[in-house]
């Protein structure tokens, strides 16, 4: 797969033609960019069956970020005991977590290099892009450092890690404003960055156990381990906070056909919690484990991570078991004093 996008003719100054993407990045591609367009065409008001118009540009750069998404993976591996052991690779060569520019990566990895070619000779690397691509090298440094030493994480930095992960999403959004030469609609760019912090909250509750298994960073890990007991109430705090940003943003960037466009796209999905998605929307904050060890042991070599205990009332967002009863992803306990939820891997 080259990364030759386009002709010499037209892009004269995009003449790399080395391979730089592998399949594998192309196929964990394919996911995003198709949710990604049935998620926010509707925001601009680009009909999904447009996608083949700007197929080529979001495709090739979310295929370039999952290359380096792998090799930052690769730059750590976990130890049998849970701990982690660096691997020297892209991601480490770039060290700390202070801020890198675009060129400090450009030129130790080419599929990164080709994608920022292929952006500056089409004209769509302006400072927005910029920006958040260099948001991208900051997590991806901050996401090393987290998993390298998760018992030494504060709440901050797993907020700002959380802050910084969609970044992609980002990316992709600021193409699609620039590829349709339309100016950037600032009030939705702000409302869909807190519907993307819930999502990634939604993710991380639903991987939590698994996360834990394979000593994976995610926040609710943090929160465990700084709050202990109230983990699930500090959480639901902080959730409580994104929603109300949310719907507030949400108000002021969205007339009545955009709403209901959302709304059902959210619904279709089951989506990050009631304020997304009122109908099935719910939230499933697990007990914290306050001891990780025994888990992974019982988890090692086993396909699937153990059932996690949620407690009654926490779980929906709604606070009735008859509406626990009423989710796929819960299981009652016998003694009726909590419900099981399944990690996403069950």
């Amino acid at each position: 797969l080259s990364s030759s996008c386009g002709t010499s003719r037209n892009f004269p100054h995009f003449q790399m033609a080395a391979p730089t993407l592998s399949f594998e990045s192309f196929r964990r591609a394919r996911a995003t960019v198709e949710d990604f367009a049935r998620s926010y065409f509707p925001l601009h008001r680009v009909p999904v069956d447009a996608f083949l118009n700007f197929m080529d540009v979001l495709y090739f750069v979310e295929a370039s970020l999952y290359e380096a998404d792998e090799r930052n993976e690769a730059s750590v591996e976990a130890r049998p005991d849970g701990s982690i052991r660096s691997r020297e690779s892209l991601s480490a060569q770039l060290g700390s977590t202070c801020r890198q520019t675009l060129e400090d990566c450009a030129h130790r990895e080419p599929a990164w290099m080709a994608m920022v070619d292929l952006l500056k000779a089409r004209g769509l690397l302006d400072s927005n892009v910029r920006r958040l691509l260099e948001d991208g090298l900051e997590y991806w440094a901050l996401e090393r450092r987290l998993c390298a030493a998760p018992l030494e994480a504060s709440v901050a930095e797993a907020q700002r890690a959380l802050s910084l992960k969609s970044f992609d999403y980002r990316v992709l959004n600021r193409l699609m404003y620039q590829l349709r030469g339309a100016p950037y609609d600032e009030p939705m760019i702000a409302c869909m960055h807190e519907a993307e912090l819930l999502v990634e909250i939604e993710d991380d509750l639903k991987d939590y156990g698994k996360d834990v298994a394979r000593n994976s960073f995610n926040i609710y890990r943090v929160y465990a381990r700084e709050y202990r007991e109230r983990a699930a109430e500090e959480m639901a705090a902080f959730i409580a906070q994104i929603e109300e940003r949310y719907l507030k943003f949400r108000a002021a960037a969205m007339d009545e056909g955009l709403l209901a466009a959302h709304i059902a796209r959210n619904e279709e999905q089951s989506s990050a919690g009631p304020a997304m998605a009122p109908s099935t929307g719910r939230w499933e904050i697990p007990v914290p484990i306050l001891d990780e060890e025994p888990l992974r042991r019982l988890s090692a070599g086993v396909a699937r991570v153990p059932l996690l205990f949620v407690p009654p009332g926490s779980t929906c967002g709604v606070g009735s078991e008859e509406a626990c009863a009423q989710c796929p992803s819960i299981i009652r306990n016998e003694g009726g004093s909590g419900t099981i939820a399944r990690t996403q891997s069950s």
